[in-house]
């Protein structure tokens, strides 16, 4: 029941892998319309996901080390 208690990790996933699959549906559309300005909203969707995974990722290893303050005491 961890992500109970760090509810700013699941929403950086959720938003990650929503921007990540929207991003590829637009790509998907913007390679059929190379004009249009889908391309480059998917790519941004896309970019966004990822550093929404990556703060994810930051944020759980940094909850699973143990703090300085504890190891001071």
């Amino acid at each position: 029941m961890s992500f109970l208690t760090q509810p700013n990790i699941v929403i950086a996933r959720v938003i990650g892998i929503i921007a990540i699959a929207a991003g590829f549906l637009l790509g998907i559309e913007g390679l059929n319309q190379p004009d249009s300005i889908w391309l480059p909203i998917a790519l941004t969707l896309i970019v966004t996901g990822l550093c929404a995974q990556v703060y994810a990722f930051y944020r759980t290893i940094m909850d699973k080390m143990p703090s300085r303050h504890a190891q001071d005491r």
